[in-house]
Formats: structure tokens, sequence, C-alpha cells
């Protein structure tokens, strides 16, 4: 697991939910945070189509999209959170959570553009939400905190790295100077994957024993 945590930010309010006015749903709508919906078979594609995101290939074949997170996420988001480990949950989060409520699946899927940018890695056909990551602005210090998580399944193929190249892709293209998340210090996968990413991060070691921070300078 290459995993991050973005404190309280990663709990709070981002925006305010918006709930579309629909019609009920059916009686079989199939409503499990943690089992993905039956796949249906899949329209034949309209020419001129290609699918949404960023091909990505896992170091062991398997073909997936890289993309911005969207507001339809928050399902597979939840059910992405249930596949996580305890250690896990806690090295994303810093404390220990028993489920993704529903309320904060929806805020972190439609995040602020303004102060936040999230990227998931999905299945080929978009079913499944396999690594996520973020970014939370601070245009007052020119920095922006990271966060990342990948799905136990697909540790070591990749995805981290990926993800955090284009978290720093983004950050730079916002003219942001520093990207930098706080560790706990006993995440010792997290620690080697940030110091292997061939970005000479800072590792500083502070006040709280428990907890070190890793800063990437970006200019």
């Amino acid at each position: 697991m290459a995993s991050s945590t973005a404190h309280a930010h990663a709990v709070r309010v981002e925006k305010t939910s918006r709930t579309p006015q629909s019609a009920q749903p059916a009686a079989d709508t199939y409503r499990s945070a943690t089992r993905p919906p039956r796949r249906q078979r899949a329209a034949a594609p309209q020419p001129g189509t290609a699918p949404v995101g960023e091909p990505l290939l896992a170091h062991d074949g398997r073909q997936l999209l890289l993309r911005a997170i969207q507001p339809g996420d928050a399902a597979a988001l939840r059910r992405a959170f249930a596949r996580l480990t305890p250690e896990q949950i806690r090295a994303r989060f810093f404390y220990r959570m028993s489920e993704l409520s529903e309320a904060l699946a929806a805020r972190l899927s439609d995040p602020d553009p303004q102060t936040t940018a999230a990227f998931v890695v999905v299945d080929a056909d978009g079913a499944e939400i396999r690594a996520e990551a973020r970014i939370y602005v601070d245009e007052t210090t020119a920095a922006a905190e990271f966060a990342i998580a990948v799905d136990p399944a697909f540790t070591g193929q990749g995805l981290g790295r990926a993800l955090m190249l284009r978290l720093i892709e983004e950050s730079r293209r916002r003219g942001l100077a520093e990207m930098w998340g706080d560790v706990l210090a006993g995440n010792h996968a997290m620690l080697d994957f940030v110091r292997h990413l061939g970005l000479a991060p800072t590792i500083e070691h502070g006040d709280e024993a428990s907890v070190v921070r890793v800063r990437f300078a970006l200019s």
C-alpha cells in the first residue's frame, strides 16, 4: 500500500452537496456499498468514441484508465474504501474508519476545482476504482498537500507512481512551489515509495515522532 494522509482535509466538507431531483429508484436498484453492480453487456462503441481517461498498463499487463474523479464515482469510491485494510485506512486518514459514508464519498467525488484536484485509476470498463490520489491547494503558501491510496490487490503495479507524477504535473500547472504530505513514521512502504520516485523529496521529522513530512520542491 502506498498511501499518505491529508489529516482533516480528507473529511472536511469540500463543497455543499447537491442532490438532483429524480424519480425514486426501481425496487431492484443495486445499493451495495461493498460489492460492484452486476456487469451488463456493454453497448457497441460509436464511431469516433474512446474510453474516458488515459490508458495505463499495470506491470502485470492489466489494462486500466487514469482520469479525473467524477461525481458519479461515489459508489465505486465507497467500494474501493471497503477493500482497504485497517492499516491502509489509518495510513490514509490518520485514524480508524469503519466505512466511507455516502455523504463523504459524494463530497470526495465532486471536489471544488479551485482548491482540489483528484484523480483515479479505474478498470478498463470504469466499474471499479483501483487507486485514488488528490491535492489540496493552499494558495497563500503556493503549496499543495497530497493524499494517495491504492487497492491492496494492485500495489506494486505502478498505479501509485502514475498518480503521484500526475499530482506533481497538476501542481506545477497551477504554479505551485511545493507539494507535501504527512506520512506515519512507521509507514515504511510509503517512505520507500517516495524516495524512489526520482524526485528527490525532503523528509522531515517534526515535533510529533509518529509523523514525518515529505516535501517535493516543484520549482
